[in-house]
């Protein structure tokens, strides 16, 4: 009897989460790097805008060593070159709602031409993280779009404070008569 109650709530919650629009929106107070996801129909578009230039897009999170500048200065002027604005889509099948505001999207997307370049995604995530130290506890989310450009692997990463993000991003808006 236990097993049947915990298969079928199992199976209750697992719908819910599966049934949720992908539908959030991440942009830091001063403009920097903006995320907005959203479902249309059964394909998932993810479109990111760098406000101020893709000289200010982020490309690098985690630990750095002398012997890795000069790569990532190499990948930083590939990345100035593209336009400031990016969009990817996945058929909805290929992505899946973890929680409200932990999302994902798997699998090649289309090639782009983008200012010459080869542009496709290889993969969007969003994690949800809470901090606790001597300052005090942080919620935080990073969004992640992993692009492939001509062929080389590039990682954008983009950390957020909780309140910058928003579930619901599109679904709350009501289109104008």
């Amino acid at each position: 009897m236990k097993h049947l109650l915990f298969t079928l709530i199992s199976v209750f919650s697992l719908s819910a989460i599966a049934g949720q629009k992908m539908d959030m929106s991440c942009v830091t107070e001063y403009p920097t790097t903006s995320f907005f996801i959203r479902e249309v129909d059964s394909t998932v578009i993810v479109e990111v805008f760098h406000h101020n230039g893709t000289g200010y897009m982020p490309i690098f999170e985690g630990l750095l060593t002398p012997n890795d500048v000069d790569g990532i200065a190499q990948k930083a002027n590939i990345i100035k070159k593209l336009p400031a604005t990016q969009r990817f889509e996945w058929p909805r099948e290929k992505c899946e709602v973890q929680d409200t505001m932990v999302q994902s999207c798997f699998g090649p997307t289309e090639v782009q031409d983008q200012n010459g370049f080869k542009v496709k995604s290889w993969g969007f995530f969003s994690t949800y993280n809470s901090e606790k130290s001597f300052i005090g506890k942080t919620n935080t989310y990073r969004l992640t779009l992993d692009l492939s450009i001509d062929g080389t692997s590039y990682t954008m990463p983009m950390k957020y404070n909780a309140n910058e993000c928003a579930p619901e991003a599109y679904s709350s808006v009501k289109p104008r008569k």
